[in-house]
């Protein structure tokens, strides 16, 4: 069963992930998957170096991913030439993960999941939930406020998320009760593949 992780910016995807990881379960994270793919000598790195420039270059001639991140979250059109050329390499290797762990429970954490359709590769999705506030100071210790904020634009808000999910995890408090009902989604999605 190949279950999607997703959730708004500073949701806590990844310390959801973490708790899968030290449970024995295989996590894929589809944010490091595209940074790979932007590598020198990967598929995805001279197209987009064509799209957005040798600007976006640090001094090995590998893209920084901090330049580029800048340029496509400041308009939504970039953006989409940015995920034009990513996201068909992202889900194939997706599509490849499922394959190879078809006997397991798998999974593979996507922020945009929902935004751009990929709902239609898993099995389940699970949604990281935490309040606006939040999740934006988690962020900003990333990104910086501004950025943090500006990301979080691009993104679906939970009204529109919770529709489509089949589970729900509220990271909301302490790590204690995260952890506890990443247990209890791990039950539940163990007695469902059987």
């Amino acid at each position: 069963m190949l279950v999607g992780i997703t959730g708004n910016i500073g949701s806590g995807k990844s310390t959801v992930s973490a708790f899968l990881r030290n449970l024995g379960y295989p996590v894929f994270n589809a944010d490091i998957i595209g940074r790979r793919l932007l590598l020198k000598g990967f598929p995805a790195y001279r197209p987009v170096v064509e799209a957005f420039g040798e600007g976006i270059l640090d001094g090995n001639g590998e893209i920084d991913t901090k330049k580029l991140g800048q340029i496509v979250f400041s308009s939504r059109e970039k953006l989409n030439l940015l995920t034009s050329i990513t996201h068909p390499l992202i889900l194939k290797e997706i599509e490849e993960i499922k394959e190879v762990f078809k006997d397991s429970l798998v999974f593979v954490e996507a922020a945009v999941l929902f935004e751009y359709g990929w709902d239609r590769l898993f099995d389940r999705v699970v949604t990281v939930f935490a309040y606006r506030g939040q999740r934006l100071l988690r962020a900003a210790k990333k990104f910086g406020l501004r950025e943090a904020i500006r990301r979080d634009r691009f993104q679906l808000p939970y009204s529109e998320k919770l529709r489509k999910t089949d589970y729900l995890i509220c990271n909301t408090r302490d790590m204690l009760h995260l952890k506890l009902q990443v247990e209890e989604l791990v039950k539940a999605l163990e007695e469902t593949c059987g």
